[in-house]
């Protein structure tokens, strides 16, 4: 028994929506049936790279397929559209991530996902990255003791293209590779998210999104996370920094290219050690949804806890515009 599935968006053959149809050929359970693509181009490159009937929009997928489960690899300002249209039709949704552009279009696509009784979660692909992997088992061995301040960054120096540029679709860093630092950092500290400071620039380039965001979360156990992106720094940052009473962690790059150097106490004794990359594949976010599908295995990605992070970001913004400090109970959080 599998489960059948179609990606909506395609692209290029380097692109999420090609990489999505990679994950679920070679995911046990899931069975790719179709693609969307409205732009004839990528269409037929689709159809002879993945063997598999192509279609102009959703709502004709749905009409004319027994799909099961649909993948979202759409611009950010439609994820919430397609998402109830899709839920609504019986379906279930993996959105790619960001969820959607604000907690008002989170709620619709719950709400849709619980009256419908159908699956919703979103591509945290992330949480599976070796680096922070790594960074979450030096905490959890209790290496850096209670942790007060963790820094995370990604960041360059280069142009946004497409409609990664163009507010309306919900481009810029902070939707983009923010989701995934702000998911992270939620998932890291044990403690609720309560308020949001962020100030952002609309430097270099001729774009209509932020060029550098620069986000200050601060949750009820005193922890702060600063979450640093941009796409204008000629020298990038550590992408770690992570302090606690007993030790702190510095990761200079993403991904398994270089070792955290850890500081702590061993027996009372100061320590400095660098610290392996733990091994982990973003093939495991697909194993779970077939295994949650199949099995009744526990969601990993949960809208529920997905919808804070995006409360996060909407947030951010916010403060961003009025100067101010929002508080997230404003938001439902």
């Amino acid at each position: 028994m599998s489960i059948k599935c179609a990606v909506v968006g395609y692209g290029s053959t380097h692109s999420m929506g090609a990489h999505h149809c990679n994950q679920i050929r070679n995911t046990e359970g899931l069975e790719l049936i179709a693609v969307v693509e409205p732009v004839p181009e990528r269409a037929a490159l689709a159809a002879e790279k993945e063997q598999v009937p192509t279609f102009p929009s959703l709502t004709e997928l749905l009409a004319k397929t027994d799909v099961e489960l649909v993948i979202l690899v759409t611009p950010h300002d439609t994820h919430m559209p397609l998402a109830v249209e899709a839920l609504v039709a019986g379906r279930h949704v993996i959105s790619e991530k960001v969820m959607c552009l604000n907690t008002a279009e989170a709620d619709k696509m719950i709400e849709a996902a619980r009256a419908n009784k159908r699956m919703l979660s979103v591509y945290h692909n992330r949480r599976w990255d070796t680096d922070y992997v790594t960074v979450r088992s030096v905490i959890d061995a209790g290496l850096l003791g209670e942790v007060f301040d963790i820094e995370s960054a990604v960041g360059g120096y280069g142009r946004p293209t497409g409609w990664r540029a163009e507010k309306k679709h919900g481009g810029g860093m902070l939707y983009d590779w923010g989701a995934h630092l702000v998911d992270q950092a939620i998932q890291m500290v044990p403690a609720k998210p309560l308020r949001v400071f962020a100030t952002m620039q609309y430097r270099v380039w001729d774009v209509d999104v932020e060029t550098h965001a620069s986000v200050h979360i601060t949750f009820a156990n005193s922890c702060v996370a600063h979450i640093d992106l941009g796409n204008i720094s000629w020298i990038p940052r550590h992408r770690w920094l992570v302090r606690g009473e007993d030790g702190a962690l510095f990761k200079q790059t993403l991904g398994d290219d270089s070792r955290a150097r850890v500081h702590t106490v061993v027996n009372s004794v100061k320590t400095q050690m660098d610290i392996e990359p733990v091994p982990a594949s973003w093939s495991s976010y697909y194993e779970n949804i077939a295994a949650h599908l199949l099995q009744g295995a526990e969601l990993i990605v949960k809208p529920e806890e997905v919808r804070v992070a995006v409360a996060v970001i909407e947030a951010a913004f916010k403060s961003a515009e009025t100067g101010a400090v929002v508080e997230l109970s404003s938001l439902g959080v």
